[in-house]
């Protein structure tokens, strides 16, 4: 599928509605209380990459994070906007797709990446992480039904594509005709 083919894929799908994307993730809300407010108790700057409607750059925000949202559908970040506002939160939004998003070295004390899937991003997303920062991300997974996804990770890849993040999480499981990967990593503190 070209760029403006998922573009308008995205943009009728935000239009429909999707309510199930709307309250954060139980892996976001639990990696959040283990590994992120002992190591943040004073909040930071956040990165939501392919953010669709904000549910995690709306939480983060709520709690003082100074959060960026990219994605690239406009009717997803013009329901953000608008979200935020009537939440009375800042964020920084972006419509673009993710892969084409700058992301400065060192920058981010927390990106959250869930299902959207480009492994060319992996060693910029590291990049991008400050020390000691984490990354909280959720994919499909090629489980044992062949082409239940596009092109999903297989078992174990996640970590190889990250091997400069200390896995704080990693869970493996089945879900219907895929399977998901959990992962917090945590970027090495510089000694």
């Amino acid at each position: 599928m070209s760029r403006k083919e998922q573009k308008s894929h995205w943009d009728l799908k935000y239009e429909q509605g999707l309510p199930s994307l709307t309250e954060p993730d139980p892996l976001f809300l639990s990696a959040y209380a283990q590994f992120v407010e002992p190591l943040f108790p004073n909040a930071g700057l956040a990165l939501d990459l392919a953010c669709g409607l904000g549910r995690h750059a709306l939480w983060l925000a709520s709690r003082r994070w100074r959060v960026t949202g990219v994605d690239l559908s406009d009717v997803a970040i013009e329901k953000l906007r608008g979200a935020a506002l009537e939440r009375k939160v800042a964020l920084d939004l972006f419509v673009g797709d993710a892969s084409g998003y700058e992301l400065t070295p060192t920058r981010f004390d927390l990106i959250v990446l869930f299902y959207h899937l480009d492994r060319s991003l992996f060693p910029r997303i590291v990049s991008a992480l400050k020390p000691g920062g984490l990354l909280i991300c959720k994919m499909s997974l090629r489980w044992d039904a062949p082409g239940a996804a596009a092109d999903p990770l297989n078992r174990n890849e996640l970590p190889s594509l990250v091997p400069e993040l200390q896995a704080l999480h990693h869970h493996e499981r089945p879900v219907r005709d895929r399977g998901v990967v959990e992962f917090v990593g945590k970027k090495e503190e510089v000694r």
